[in-house]
């Protein structure tokens, strides 16, 4: 749940940016959305609150909204920042994702964090190990693991024009420097700036045609 509290005319403003945003992306009128554009702004209309906003789009779109909101100081800081941290494990990619990574990176370290989730980045070694799947061949990226499996699965993960091979990369990071540390889906991702990783190295996937 997205516990953030804004004004009745706030909300109305943020569904009026929103119309404005889906008109413009295309929502509607490209053949792979069924529903036409007036189903959208009818859905837009009945939101309740920002959460409800954020899902009448597509997972892919869910940052851009949230930038734009924040660019044209519809949000503030902090109200993004929890947001942010709210729908992190149901996106599905951070890369081109319409938000930067600097501002990704703001936004985890201004959030505020879940209690149980505190716990367990203190029990943490102070130096830990830590993974990330991929098919690029970077490390560039705030989302890892402290599971090689699941790096390894994520590296294998076959998607659309990417090549055939994967890549796995291993470093330590500091326990301090750990935005956060979700286990929701059982991937144990750890999600930090990619800058504070140290002693990275790296495994190419080779997969089996």
């Amino acid at each position: 749940m997205i516990n953030v509290d804004i004004s009745d005319e706030r909300l109305e403003d943020i569904k009026n940016f929103e119309k404005t945003l889906i008109t413009i992306m295309g929502y509607g009128t490209n053949s792979f959305l069924n529903n036409p554009l007036e189903s959208y702004m009818a859905r837009i209309e009945r939101c309740k609150g920002i959460e409800s906003c954020l899902y009448v789009l597509k997972k892919a779109d869910r940052f851009q909204f949230l930038n734009d909101l924040h660019k044209y100081k519809k949000l503030d800081d902090k109200e993004c920042a929890e947001i942010v941290y709210k729908i992190w494990t149901r996106q599905e990619r951070f890369h081109n994702c319409g938000m930067s990574k600097t501002k990704l990176i703001k936004f985890m370290k201004l959030a505020n964090k879940d209690p149980q989730m505190q716990e367990k980045i203190n029990a943490l070694d102070d130096v830990i190990t830590i993974y990330r799947g991929t098919k690029e061949n970077s490390h560039r990226g705030l989302s890892w693991t402290l599971s090689k499996d699941t790096a390894i699965w994520f590296a294998k993960r076959p998607i659309y024009g990417s090549g055939s091979n994967g890549y796995v990369f291993t470093g330590t990071i500091n326990k301090t420097d750990v935005l956060a540390l979700f286990d929701c889906r059982s991937e144990k991702e750890i999600v930090c700036d990619y800058r504070k990783v140290k002693n990275i190295q790296c495994e190419e996937i080779v997969l089996e045609k």
